[in-house]
């Protein structure tokens, strides 16, 4: 009988030894899980948003861009920020800048953004628009188109 105890005290000993260890190790496999590794917090960086609008050089001065640099325009015939004046057909020349998420780049006032309804862009009270006909960062080819199309100054203003 004293061999069977001893058996039985070596084997709940071995038990209980096991479940020592495995506590530790679940332990740390859970602060690992709570810690991301460098290169998640590289891919965490990589996905900051872009702004919604900021400012670039032109050769019309200063003005406001989206996020992939093309210029941003106003319309004369816009009267409120709640719609556009801009008919059905206007969607294709005169592409909206739409966003939900609205981020300004630094040097340009953040209480000045905002978006409707559509997620249609303002800044200074002036719905933005992009245009079809420019294809390249700086171009600047829908200002003064109609004499009612004008590129956006830094300052949110309608340059012309």
């Amino acid at each position: 009988m004293h061999s069977t105890t001893l058996r039985r005290l070596l084997l709940v000993s071995t038990l209980a030894g096991g479940v020592g260890l495995a506590a530790p190790a679940t332990a740390m496999a859970d602060a690992a899980a709570k810690h991301p590794t460098a290169a998640a917090d590289q891919k965490k960086k990589k996905k900051k948003k872009k702004p919604t609008i900021k400012v670039a050089d032109s050769d019309l001065g200063q003005i406001l861009v989206n996020g992939k640099g093309l210029t941003l325009y106003s319309f004369d015939q816009d009267t409120s920020t709640d719609e556009t004046a801009c008919g059905s057909g206007c969607d294709s020349t005169w592409p909206a800048l739409e966003s939900a998420k609205l981020k300004v780049a630094k040097g340009l006032d953040a209480s000045l953004i905002a978006s409707n309804s559509d997620n249609h862009v303002s800044y200074n009270g002036h719905l933005l628009y992009t245009y079809a006909g420019d294809s390249a960062r700086g171009d600047t080819n829908g200002d003064g188109v109609g004499g009612v199309w004008h590129a956006v100054g830094a300052d949110g203003n309608p340059l012309s």
